[in-house]
């Protein structure tokens, strides 16, 4: 071995991805496959210069002088491996994980967590992906190589390092680009930034630092008024502690949700998980071998918050929750800790700390700490001083330190003195404490609001209570339409933002967005209904919110659906917030405006509820919609209240209900004659056809569906031709002409893709590997299933995915792999069970035909145990296991 090179080197871990794939495969010629990958390596290592430190079977460990050296060699490496011929056509990728550091000289190596950090970081990689530490990108981006670059992956967890690590993807010609995410541990933490450091908590945020997780608290909950800033607190606990969990911190704000499947996808997609994903029992599996935790923020106003976090508790010993909420949860793992108002200045502290500009030291009144920095952002220069002290005490003590009221009065400093503001707060707050009932701290920060309300101009009080009916935030043009003011929204909202009554933040387009914290919302709709003007700002804000969903909803099932999805997703809060407004019983008179505001709503997100996740929520609303028209004037028989039974109806049936929705779909079927709509008597019959083949009434099923295709063809909607024509094809199938089927099937799909419908696309792919298969063509339904899988499951259709899987199971059935059929049948029945979703019965019978005789052939007990693993798995796994 030559001489160990010293000082700081580079690192370089490389290892060939899928190796025991690869030997599997290819038996004793698998030895062909290292020695060739290890002689490109040795080439590009040595042009380099690196230096050799380990070799073992298809795995390198390298050092270089320098980072330059090291990526080339990388860069080289990648494009040689990338060009070669390998045996019998496979394909070999190397991953590969640079960092540098000062390793620690050993014998005849190196040892040291230099070594051990490059070694993490090539294990997270995938085949043919480079991954750099922020130590080593920082020195290759200054003189990178002529046409190189480097893509920022963000901050991951890598496993045994106790920090995470900050990491970047080397990009050059003839490397591939687009890799799945890193397999790390997690990356990062989906907190939120406050825009201010918080003040005059320290002794709080050590106390909790004692109790997560190292305490063996997995349920913290901080308990407190509204005001005492128990988010804020538990936004910097988050912080401090999030380095403790491996997999992540995540903040769930919960203030507008009121219902437990509501919380539950709020909870879900904040960490990223959608889809099938969503529902209590996979997302519960989805968290059980994480060690992360929840930031559930609000839980006050969810009746069943208690149970939600109850069960996500017990998903795994790794979930730990902290929550904010005003009153606890009580159950047995709450560790409450309530949350006080700012500690106070005794009287006669006289200048204290802030008399030197050192506002705030142990001891001195937090309250004061917060009003001085808070000052100073307004008004530059601000400092404590000998006729300022005694007012601004005097102003805190009054405000009972409530962080929430400091910060508003703070605010004025920009116009107004201590003194001044101390004048006229005591005015305010004697106005207040005889009008309102209610305890003295919150006396005093309505008091703060009121006192900041009036002196707002009336044009800006005005936009101050109709921006209380936001539930979540909201961009500008839905600003210019609550206001309706004909002045510039962003006047407005910059000016309410300057004196903290309105909160911005920058959104995923760039564009600013614009909401309030629950305290000064609630109170700005107060003013909103006694100025009696509540009733108009919920109608503007149901009519933008309406109008944003028919730009949006039809654009889901096109081939734009991923942002259209992403659009609906971000304005969700506020699409709940008009419905709950349109179809609230309680909402009082209704000239039928309200009313068919909500309905129009549930038109629009119809298909997003369907195909999206969010069935049972979706079931709600609708079933909500039908019972407020049933109450209204107009009744029920009208094309609004039958689209949203429809909806009901197809939501129904897709959770087994199959009587109850041929009840709904008769109704609607009769209205639709009646009233001679083509194109919604073909919708109708499709659906209505759809619930008797379920029932296993074929011979009712069969002319309804033919009765579609010329319902839809009369009225030019071809995608109603298309969908009558697939539900066609399904009783051909029942019927066991799969040929035929499958000739309507391409027919479908040649419509779908003229109409550029992905979601349609998805599945057609699916019915025609389904035939395919009934009809014994077992080849050439797995090239097209293996072909359409990865399009067909990116839809995040839960129904489409499921079904992927129950035809995998089929697919190896009938090839006789019974290990792999059983757990794919494992998979699939629970995937079904969860979503609530049980496989129509024609489907269900030719299943177990398929599965008997593989089934059969095995021992019993085996294939139990078979099933019993596969129902364990998840959906990237159960896929794994159908297509390798």
């Amino acid at each position: 071995m030559t001489d160990l090179l010293t000082g700081t080197l580079t690192l370089l871990f490389t290892d060939i991805e899928g190796s025991t794939r690869l030997l599997s495969r290819l038996g004793p010629r698998y030895a062909e496959v290292v020695s060739a990958q290890r002689a490109i390596l040795r080439r590009a290592f040595a042009r380099c210069g690196g230096q050799e430190m380990g070799t073992e079977g298809d795995s390198f460990f390298v050092v270089f002088r320098s980072v330059a050296d090291a990526v080339a060699a990388a860069t080289q490496a990648q494009q040689e491996i990338a060009s070669a011929s390998w045996p019998d056509g496979v394909t070999v990728r190397v991953r590969m994980g640079l960092h540098t550091g000062e390793p620690t000289p050993h014998e005849d190596g190196y040892v040291g967590m230099d070594v051990h950090r490059a070694a993490r970081v090539a294990a997270s990689a995938h085949g043919g992906q480079v991954v750099l530490t922020e130590a080593t990108y920082r020195i290759a981006a200054g003189r990178p190589a002529a046409g190189s670059g480097f893509v920022d992956l963000g901050r991951h967890r890598l496993k045994d390092l106790p920090a995470a690590e900050h990491l970047y993807q080397l990009t050059a010609p003839g490397l591939p680009t687009a890799f799945a995410p890193l397999k790390s541990l997690g990356a990062g933490t989906s907190l939120p930034t406050p825009a201010t450091a918080l003040v005059g908590r320290r002794q709080e945020v050590r106390a909790l630092t004692t109790l997560l997780p190292g305490g063996g608290a997995r349920l913290v909950t901080l308990t407190g008024p509204a005001g005492t800033g128990k988010t804020r607190l538990a936004l910097a606990l988050a912080d401090v502690v999030g380095d403790r969990f491996a997999d992540g911190v995540y903040f769930v704000p919960l203030a507008p949700v009121t219902t437990a499947d509501v919380m539950w996808t709020t909870v879900a997609e904040a960490l990223g998980v959608t889809g099938e994903g969503k529902a209590p029992p996979t997302f519960c599996e989805h968290l059980s071998q994480r060690d992360v935790l929840l930031v559930l923020d609000n839980l006050e106003q969810l009746p069943q918050a208690a149970d939600v976090v109850a069960q996500l508790l017990g998903a795994g010993p790794g979930v730990h929750v902290l929550a904010t909420s005003r009153r606890p949860l009580h159950l047995a793992a709450e560790h409450e800790f309530p949350v006080a108002p700012l500690p106070l200045p005794t009287t006669g502290d006289g200048l204290g700390a802030g008399a030197d500009g050192d506002a705030g030291r142990d001891g001195d009144g937090g309250a004061v700490e917060l009003f001085v920095r808070r000052a100073e952002l307004v008004r530059p220069g601000f400092r404590l001083d000998a006729t300022n002290t005694d007012d601004v005490q005097e102003i805190c003590r009054r405000l009972d330190g409530l962080p929430l009221a400091v910060e508003l009065v703070a605010a004025r400093v920009k116009l107004l003195s201590p003194r001044a503001l101390r004048a006229r707060l005591d005015d305010a707050l004697e106005m207040s404490t005889r009008a309102v009932d209610a305890p003295v701290r919150q006396q005093n920060l309505r008091s703060a609001l009121e006192w900041s309300y009036r002196l707002l101009p009336a044009e800006l009080q005005r936009a101050f209570r109709r921006l209380g009916v936001v539930a979540g935030d909201v961009d500008l043009s839905a600003v210019g339409d609550l206001l309706g003011s004909g002045r510039d929204p962003l006047d407005d909202a910059a000016e309410l933002v300057d004196v903290n009554l309105l909160g911005a933040l920058e959104g995923p387009d760039g564009e600013p967005r614009f909401r309030m914290l629950r305290t000064i919302a609630l109170y700005a709709r107060d003013l909103l209904t006694a100025e009696g003007e509540e009733e108009d700002a919920r109608r503007r804000h149901a009519e933008h919110f309406a109008a944003v969903a028919r730009t949006w909803c039809p654009q889901l099932r096109g081939e734009h659906h991923l942002t259209a999805r992403d659009r609906v997703e971000r304005e969700l809060e506020e699409l709940r917030a008009a419905l709950a407004w349109a179809l609230d019983p309680a909402g009082g008179p209704d000239d039928g405006t309200r009313l068919g505001l909500g309905l129009g709503l549930c038109e629009q997100l119809g298909w997003f509820w369907y195909g999206c996740g969010y069935q049972a929520e979706g079931r709600r609303w609708l079933q909500a919609a039908v019972d407020a028209a049933a109450e209204a004037p107009q009744g029920t028989r009208t094309p609004d209240v039958m689209t949203a039974l429809h909806g009901l109806g197809v939501l129904v049936l897709q959770h087994g209900e199959a009587e109850r929705a041929r009840d709904l779909l008769e109704r609607c079927v009769a209205f639709w004659r009646e009233d001679g709509d083509l194109a919604a008597l073909a919708r109708e019959l499709n659906s209505l056809a759809m619930a008797y083949r379920a029932l296993g009434e074929p011979d009712r099923a069969q002319p309804l569906v033919e009765e579609a295709v010329v319902a839809a063809r009369a009225s030019g909607d071809q995608g109603r031709e298309a969908n009558a024509l697939s539900n066609l094809a399904a009783l051909e199938i029942d019927a066991g002409r799969y040929d035929e089927a499958i000739v309507l099937l391409r027919q479908v799909l040649v419509l779908d893709t003229a109409l550029q419908d992905a979601w349609g696309q998805g599945a057609d792919h699916v019915n025609i590997a389904g035939a395919l298969l009934r009809a014994g063509r077992v080849d050439e339904a797995r090239t097209h299933l293996c072909d359409s899988t990865p399009a067909a499951v990116a839809l995040g259709d839960v129904e489409i995915t499921v079904d992927v899987i129950g035809l995998f199971c089929a697919l190896h059935a009938l090839r006789g792999d019974a290990v792999r059929a059983a757990r794919l049948l494992g998979a699939s029945d629970r995937m079904r069970e969860q979503a609530e979703m049980p496989m129509p019965l024609p489907d269900a019978e030719w299943l177990e035909s398929v599965l008997a005789p593989v089934r059969g052939s095995v021992d019993r007990a085996a294939w139990e145990q078979d099933v019993a693993l596969g129902a364990g798995y998840s959906v990237d796994v159960a896929l794994a296991e159908a297509m390798r």
